[in-house]
């Protein structure tokens, strides 16, 4: 048992001294510009918010609610890349609000 014990001491020492030496960098804050949400509404879960437009062309995030009815729309597969679901901008929920991270 004295044996275990030293083991799981020197694993721990080891680990606390791994911790201390590494680390990250400093975190760029700079994704690009990120569009203004359009709603006020509290958002609960990614799935709660989208673009402000159908089929990939939105230009701001949005809550669900405040977004457009998409259902009979058709799309044509046409999707500029600035736009928020054609690849620059992710939307999701962020501290009860709808937002989008942008890469530049």
């Amino acid at each position: 048992m004295r044996r275990t014990r030293s083991v799981s001491f020197a694993a721990l020492v080891l680990g606390a001294v791994l911790a201390m030496t590494t680390g990250c960098g400093p975190v760029e804050q700079d994704f690009g510009d990120s569009p203004a949400p359009l709603s006020n509404r509290i958002c609960y879960t990614d799935a709660d918010c989208t673009g402000n437009a159908c089929c990939g062309l939105g230009t701001n995030p949005t809550h669900v609610l405040d977004g457009p009815n998409c259902s009979g729309v058709r799309c044509t597969g046409d999707c500029p890349v600035d736009r928020i679901d054609c690849g620059r901008c992710y939307v999701f929920c962020r501290d009860s609000r709808c937002e989008a991270a942008c890469q530049g």
